[in-house]
């Protein structure tokens, strides 16, 4: 089985701002997913130091996280495919402006910007919105199949 744990908009310089709930969170998993603000490199860095970590440019990033990150990125986890990117404009409609970001029909999108934790599924990809890092996260499990829930701090 692995383990995602999935965070987004933390706009904050240090995860030692953040839940403690959540850092527990990631320092148990087996890969650590943040979908865009986390506004400093050192956010990042903390979180490498924490283990395998896969990340994108969110709006509110420094200059020099938006000039080192990617805007979206799909990669394998298990059997499973999972993009990852931030998200653009309105929260209406969010989850149809993301998913046709990935032609591709990544098994998970994760995303971020509304800061609306939200789980559905929409044409045949699970949406993965973890909300804002200070009031939750999400744990995706992968093992044959794979399944998301929001955990609320």
């Amino acid at each position: 089985m692995t383990t995602i744990a999935a965070l987004s908009d933390s706009h904050t310089a240090s995860l030692s701002t953040l839940p403690i709930g959540l850092r527990r969170a990631l320092e148990h998993a087996d890969i650590i997913v943040h979908a865009g603000d986390e506004t400093e490199s050192t956010v990042l860095e903390e979180l490498k130091s924490l283990g395998q970590v896969i990340a994108v440019a969110g709006n509110m990033d420094s200059t020099a996280l938006k000039l080192t990150l990617p805007t979206r990125v799909v990669f394998a986890a298990g059997n499973h495919t999972i993009g990852v990117t931030h998200g653009s404009g309105a929260p209406s409609g969010i989850q149809h402006r993301v998913r046709a970001l990935f032609p591709e029909q990544p098994d998970v999108i994760v995303y971020g910007h509304s800061h609306a934790a939200y789980v559905g599924t929409l044409d045949g990809s699970l949406m993965v919105n973890p909300g804002p890092a200070t009031t939750s996260y999400a744990l995706i499990t992968i093992k044959r199949d794979v399944a998301a829930r929001i955990v609320e701090l």
